[in-house]
């Protein structure tokens, strides 16, 4: 089955540049954007993500604090609502964010969503409480509703979810057949830049799991689709026998580690 994407933006943020590149960009601030992916084909729609938490002032003065004035969520377009039509097969979540899952208690209860195993037993105990971020009531408990993925499962065909970690313990990579090929969204890919300069993500429990990452769907031939980036075109990353890649957008070529 072959599927299409659409893409509809729902919040916009800036995030200090560590975060986003490991190691580097320290003083610098870089601009991400909260999507939610649209797949369609003749067997309906299939929703990745959902976007923001219903209140956001909360987290953005957590953001502020923590991180600096500049940090913090703005809202555009009209949120995961209008999306949820009776077209809609199933929801996938890439994490369990609160820009990922935040608009989980929209969804209608008879349509599955679907999350990592990992993340769901981390909700239930989590591998480190420290790093815990507690969910609104409504949507932890619409969570507690989803179906769990273990390792890769194909939601329907052409296309599969797949644990991959590397950024949270419930972080997912979503497998599309696409009229060009394989196409990826996956939770640790943020930017373009993450691949055009070979740099992992910063906020990583294990970049050098980012890496293996990026290769093995490199030795696939699939295309990603940066996750965060503000105007998201698919990269396609070709993988060389030194184990380098040379990263492709629709505007830029480069060669990466």
């Amino acid at each position: 089955m072959i599927w299409s994407v659409d893409i509809h933006t729902v919040a916009t943020a800036r995030t200090p540049g560590p975060e986003v590149y490991f190691q580097r960009e320290f003083g610098h601030w870089v601009d991400i954007a909260i999507h939610v992916f649209v797949l369609r084909s003749e067997l309906g729609a299939v929703l990745v993500d959902t976007g923001l938490i219903p209140d956001i002032s909360d987290i953005n003065a957590a953001m502020k604090k923590r991180k600096g004035p500049e940090a913090g969520f703005a809202r555009c377009g009209s949120g995961v609502e209008p999306l949820l039509d009776n077209r809609v097969a199933a929801v996938l979540l890439t994490s369990f964010g609160p820009y990922a899952a935040g608009g989980v208690n929209h969804v209608p209860d008879e349509v599955p969503i679907y999350a990592s195993a990992r993340g769901l037993a981390n909700l239930a105990t989590p591998e480190e409480p420290c790093l815990v971020h507690g969910l609104p009531q409504v949507v932890a408990n619409r969570l507690a509703m989803a179906k769990p993925v273990h390792d890769t499962f194909e939601i329907m065909p052409g296309i599969a979810m797949r644990e991959v970690g590397v950024h949270h313990p419930a972080s997912t990579a979503i497998e599309i057949a696409t009229e060009e090929g394989l196409l990826v969204i996956a939770d640790p890919i943020f930017t373009a830049d993450n691949l055009t300069r070979g740099v992992a993500l910063g906020a990583s429990e294990n970049a050098a799991g980012w890496h293996r990452l990026v290769r093995d769907y490199a030795a696939r031939g699939a295309r990603i689709l940066p996750i965060h980036e503000p105007v998201p075109l698919p990269v396609a990353v070709q993988l060389s026998p030194n184990g380098r890649w040379t990263a492709t957008t629709a505007n830029a070529r480069s060669d990466a580690t």
